[in-house]
């Protein structure tokens, strides 16, 4: 093993672990996909991007992508090492 697939596998420990935090400190939507649509035009809504679930929805959004992105990354490096 590499210096690269020791990091990369690293990094994609913690980002799992990141992932995981992340979606079970979410709160549950119980609504069955219904307040999708409705249109309702509330407080809430206008601060819907400061709120700590939708917080905590881009976090896992972002350690999503680069769990995947490094994912890719260390195999690529691992077919060009053998």
């Amino acid at each position: 093993m590499g210096t690269l697939n020791i990091i990369g596998g690293i990094v994609m420990i913690l980002t799992s672990i990141g992932i995981i935090l992340s979606v079970l400190l979410q709160e549950s939507k119980r609504g069955g996909g219904l307040e999708a649509l409705s249109n309702s035009d509330s407080y809430y809504s206008h601060n819907e991007g400061r709120t700590r679930d939708a917080i905590l929805h881009k976090v896992t959004k972002v350690l999503a992508v680069i769990f995947f992105i490094v994912t890719i990354l260390v195999s690529i490096a691992a077919v060009h090492s053998v």
